[in-house]
């Protein structure tokens, strides 16, 4: 089980998205201040949304070898590509897509 981070702007899709962690057998965590960043294992955020991308960019700068999974209702732009994101996916996109985006992502922490 893996510590999944959401960073994501829209209430609905962070509950969705939450739902979709504990049904893979992660820990969703919702960013508070006092959510403690360094436990998560994996984030996943939506980059189009300023404020998301600049939190994923803190952590990039803290964990420069955290897993970033970029799912977003825009193309990647270069300050995206900043956060060296594992996977970016373009809403719409399959929960299949996002199992394997989010599982590639574990992956890799598991790995380090």
């Amino acid at each position: 089980m893996a510590r999944i981070l959401i960073i994501e702007h829209d209430e609905d899709l962070e509950r969705l998205y939450a739902a979709v962690m504990r049904g893979l057998g992660h820990d969703p965590v919702l960013p508070t201040p006092a959510t403690d960043t360094g436990t998560v294992d994996v984030v996943l955020v939506e980059p189009a949304h300023a404020e998301c991308r600049a939190t994923a960019g803190q952590l990039r700068a803290v964990r420069p070898d955290l897993p970033i999974v970029c799912a977003s209702l825009k193309e990647s732009t270069p300050d995206v590509e900043s956060l060296e994101p594992i996977a970016y996916l373009v809403k719409p996109f399959t929960l299949v897509e996002l199992t394997d985006a989010v599982e590639a992502a574990v992956a890799r922490t598991l790995q380090l």
